[in-house]
Formats: C-alpha cells, structure tokens, sequence
C-alpha cells in the first residue's frame, strides 16, 4: 500500500484531515515534496549493504518520515536501528501466529485495547487493563513485550496519528503483586525498541491505581526514559480521575466513555493481529534485519555501544 488509507477493520480511525494536518507540520502536504522526500528515504536503502530488506512501500516511509518529526536523517537512523533491534534482540521477533504461541496464554491475565477514536491532539489511546484474578509473572512480562512488538507493527502499517498515551489499569488487582514482576533490565533494554525503532511518541503514560505502591515504582522508572517522556507519567487513583488527562468520552464503557467496551475492542484486536494478513506482515518485517558483518564497525560503536544493556559488551569480530 502507497496511500495512506485507514484500515478497513476500523481498529483505529483518523480519517482524511488528520492525514492532511500532520503532512502539513511534516512538510509534507506538498505531493511532490512528499514524493521526493520518500524517493530520497528509497535510494538511501538501496545503499545499505548491511540492510537485508531494501524494499519498503511508501506510506511505510511516509510514517517514519512523520514520526522523525519530517527529518529525513533521523527517518533513516529509525529504519537502521529497528533493523538492528530484530537482528540482537530476536527474542522479542519471533513469532508470528499469535494464537499458537505462549502469548495467547498471556493474554488471559487482562485485556489489550486501541481506541478507535483520536484524542483532539490526535494521539491514539492504548489500554493495558490487568484482570483482578491475574496471577502475573515475570515471563508474563516478556510474552507481554512481544505482544507490544506485534501490535507495534500493526500500528506502524496502519495507523496515522501524533504519537500515543498508555494507560495502565491495575485497580482491580495489587499493584505490588503486578509491579514488582517486572524485570526492570528487561523493561530498560525493551524501551529503546519502542521509542527509537518504531519512533513511537509518547505523549503520556497513566498508571490507573489506588495504590501508594505505584508513586515508588514511577520513581524507580522514570530515569529511563527521557526526561520530556518521564514529566509525562501520571497517576489516577479513580476512574473519574482520568478526565485529568484524557477526554472520557471516547474511552470505553467501563471508563465512562461511549466507546465499545474494553473486553470488545480486546476481542477485536487480537482477531486482527491473529489474521492471515498480519501473519504476513510480521514475517516481511521480520526479515527486515542486518547482516552486521557489512556494516562499517566505526559507526556500529558510535550509534548503539552506548545503549543499555547488549550493545554495551557485543562484539562483532
């Protein structure tokens, strides 16, 4: 697909304007400078030696023009390290049937959600909500983090929007029983995917809690990641206390919103990422890597030796 079109699964929605507002502030409203710009984005690929894949279609590198805020180095060093992230972090790469993997377990602990509808910024709405029966852990949180991956790929193929607000539904369980499952190395190395490989822009993360246990966790993590992302974690201790934050109407029903309910739009998603197509999909990207031996080593050591966990020791003699 060349055109930016909305899915026909209606999983996310933003229609012509938001394609048009967001070009506009990209610089990219202009076809022929958008042409340009993403033949530039191309011939760039064809360069790469150490890029397995070399063909990518144009709404594609449309997105990783637009979430590089129009830059077209910052587009490449994107699509460089989401290709470098598969190809040392494979373990987070590794599936593509949802349904016949560990991750459909996982999915049982709670309910996975897109909103459908923008916010007026036009951020794209994400809710993890853990289930009060749940008995989470720790490889909960890894199968957790492919299913970010997957989903991740959905949304870079499909959705059109300024960046992305998570909420994190722990009221109905204890948060020191969910929190403290979580491999806080792991959490470190896996951001960067996120937020550097696919270029997700975080506008905001909510924790929804009654728990006092959540304001040391929050201290705990917010060192990793940025200083701008880390002013954006909150905390609502009430479902009312969302209004905060985020406009309830287009939320589901259970937040007061007049959107489906969380256990529908679950049920959605998951069917969409469990299609055939997206089966397809992941196995494309998934062969989108690097081949580390015609990569120069100087400027290997100079974009990753720096990041956490892995790079720190590789070596590639």
């Amino acid at each position: 697909m060349d055109d930016i079109i909305e899915p026909e699964s209606q999983l996310v929605r933003y229609g012509p304007q938001v394609v048009a507002d967001i070009r506009k502030e990209n610089n990219l409203d202009n076809k022929q400078n958008r042409e340009q710009a993403i033949a530039i984005i191309d011939k760039w690929l064809q360069t790469q030696e150490h890029l397995i894949k070399k063909d990518y279609n144009k709404a594609y590198i449309e997105r990783c023009i637009v979430t590089s805020k129009g830059s077209l180095e910052r587009a490449k060093k994107q699509i460089d390290k989401m290709c470098t992230f598969r190809t040392l972090m494979p373990k987070y790469f590794d599936t593509t049937n949802l349904m016949e993997s560990e991750i459909a377990r996982m999915l049982d602990r709670g309910y996975f959600a897109l909103v459908p509808t923008l916010t007026e910024e036009y951020h794209r709405v994400v809710i993890v909500k853990v289930r009060a029966d749940s008995d989470i852990s720790q490889t909960d949180y890894n199968l957790l983090f492919k299913f970010f991956v997957i989903t991740a790929e959905y949304l870079k193929s499909n959705d059109y929007c300024r960046g992305f607000t998570l909420i994190g539904d722990i009221f109905d369980t204890s948060a020191a029983d969910v929190l403290s499952k979580l491999n806080l190395v792991d959490l470190q190395q896996f951001i960067p995917i996120i937020t550097e490989g696919y270029g997700t822009k975080i506008k905001g993360i909510i924790f929804l809690t009654g728990s006092k246990f959540i304001d040391g966790f929050v201290r705990i993590v917010k060192p990793f990641f940025s200083e701008k992302i880390a002013s954006r974690i909150h905390v609502a201790s009430t479902i009312e206390g969302l209004k905060e934050f985020l406009p309830v109407d287009i939320l589901p029903e259970e937040y007061g919103g007049k959107e489906q309910s969380i256990k529908i739009l679950h049920a959605n998603l998951v069917k969409c990422l469990s299609s055939e197509a997206h089966q397809e999909l992941l196995k494309e990207m998934h062969q989108a890597r690097t081949d580390e031996s015609k990569r120069q080593r100087d400027k290997f050591n100079d974009q990753y030796m720096g990041m956490p966990g892995t790079f720190r020791t590789l070596s590639l003699d």
